[in-house]
């Protein structure tokens, strides 16, 4: 008969050797996992894209008051056009390919040889659209040494790589050359423009 402490001692760590789940136990765990991630997953999902679209405005909002601050720095008119190369403007509604900021000497809304390039902006990273709405309908944003806007008020659009107007959001330019996002939205969360009406992303 083996010492009986020694005994209880091994039969307990024996037992406790042999502790785990069963299949039953294990299956069912996981399927509570499962469940619990499927749950999760698309408001993670939301809020990442909701977070790309925030970024997206703000490298625009940055870009604007870069431009704004350059030309009351340089006494000089500041343009700000989309720029596929960071060197020269390209056509209109490519903004999430790049933009440039350059002075502009003769005024004409491109950058011609000899003109200086202040910064050059990198495209959008997440493969959406950027559209500019703004009064004498150009192309490009020009601001004035005072920091005024060329007459060119108006509105940056962002629109997600899927066109959902509720990812969409809006950078108002006023005739002062000041930018904000616009943060009013209606009863579906989709944000409203400078005159009051649910965005839109072009089809």
């Amino acid at each position: 008969m083996p010492d009986r402490p020694l005994y209880k001692l091994w039969t307990s760590v024996g037992n406790w050797r042999q502790r785990g789940l069963s299949l039953i136990e294990l299956i069912a765990a996981v399927a509570v996992s499962s469940i619990l991630l499927g749950m999760a997953l698309p408001t993670m999902t939301g809020l990442y894209q909701q977070q790309r679209s925030i970024t997206a405005i703000n490298q625009l909002n940055l870009s604007v008051q870069f431009a704004r601050h350059a030309a009351v720095t340089h006494g000089q008119r500041v343009t700000l056009c989309p720029s596929a190369d960071g060197r020269h403007c390209s056509g209109r509604d490519q903004w999430h390919l790049g933009a440039i900021a350059f002075l502009d000497s003769n005024n004409n809304g491109q950058r011609d040889d000899g003109e200086v390039l202040l910064r050059a902006f990198p495209p959008l990273a997440n493969g959406g659209r950027v559209y500019w709405r703004s009064f004498r309908n150009r192309s490009y944003l020009q601001m004035k040494p005072n920091g005024f806007t060329h007459w060119q008020n108006g509105s940056f659009l962002y629109c997600p790589p899927n066109g959902d107007a509720r990812l969409a959001r809006i950078l108002i330019i006023n005739a002062q050359g000041r930018a904000r996002p616009a943060q009013q939205r209606n009863s579906d969360g989709i944000v409203l423009d400078a005159r009051g009406r649910p965005v839109q992303c072009p089809g």
